[in-house]
């Protein structure tokens, strides 16, 4: 339920609807409401009408764009908000990911795979475009999604990888499940690559959420392997899954590297 538009607002009514700490401290709050990251909160001007719940408004910035390690300038990454969350998901067939990224000179947290796949994510309240810094790790193909959260953070993930030897089998899958929301979207990736032997791979990426699963980027060589990426926005409250499907024809007899990265965000 929303703080009043007029009269007299007070710390408690803050907290109980952003809920907080006792003692209350102005400083629990920034960032929340319309309340700045930094600097003076006024409780009238800043709190007035707002709420603990938010539309997710899941957007893609752009297409997908490939990005190694150093820095990108003034990277677009949508309207300013106090509850925005950037999110890059990226896939590779180099053999390294990064070991670090910031945006804005902040470190993003990294969910990733040894190689090939990772998402990272952080809250950015302010500005249109940021310097996004890579450190180490191959050339990837990026996606930035921006969403709105209260959280600070994923809902749920998953890491899901194996080098063991496949013998014979001509496909298979990794799959996340989680106790999804109708304000929330799964992010997910996935790669089975080949070390150079002639495979004729394939790749799906599939939900049992009804918007169905999204591509939003696809690399695929018979000889280095396929990686797949996408997104799927929930639309029910209930339990879910995605989930990554590879396939081969051809030589079955390397052993093959496959893996996923799975995040769910939620807004509210």
């Amino acid at each position: 339920m929303a703080l009043q538009s007029s009269g007299a607002i007070s710390l408690a009514n803050i907290q109980t609807e952003f809920g907080g700490t006792n003692p209350i401290s102005l400083s629990e709050y920034y960032s929340t409401g319309n309340a700045p990251a930094s600097g003076e909160i006024q409780l009238a001007a800043d709190f007035y009408g707002t709420s603990n719940t938010v539309d997710l408004d899941f957007t893609l910035q752009g297409g997908t764009t490939s990005r190694g390690a150093g820095t990108h300038s003034s990277v677009s990454i949508g309207t300013a908000n106090t509850n925005r969350m950037v999110v890059i998901s990226a896939h590779s067939y180099g053999t390294t990911s990064p070991s670090a990224i910031t945006i804005g000179g902040n470190a993003m947290s990294l969910l990733k795979t040894g190689t090939r796949q990772y998402i990272a994510y952080l809250k950015v309240p302010t500005g249109t475009t940021a310097d996004i810094v890579i450190t180490g790790g191959a050339t990837f193909t990026q996606q930035i999604y921006t969403l709105n959260t209260v959280n600070s953070g994923v809902s749920d993930s998953q890491i899901s990888e194996s080098s063991t030897s496949l013998g014979s089998t001509t496909s298979g899958s990794f799959t996340f499940s989680t106790t999804v929301s109708d304000d929330g979207v799964f992010i997910w990736g996935g790669f089975l690559v080949t070390g150079n032997q002639p495979s004729n791979t394939s790749s799906t990426i599939t939900t049992d959420n009804s918007n169905g699963a999204t591509t939003a980027s696809v690399l695929s060589d018979q000889y280095a392997g396929t990686l797949r990426q996408g997104y799927s926005v929930c639309t029910t409250n209930d339990t879910k899954f995605a989930r990554f499907t590879w396939s081969r024809a051809g030589t079955k007899t390397a052993s093959y590297y496959r893996g996923a990265a799975f995040a769910f965000f939620k807004a509210n």
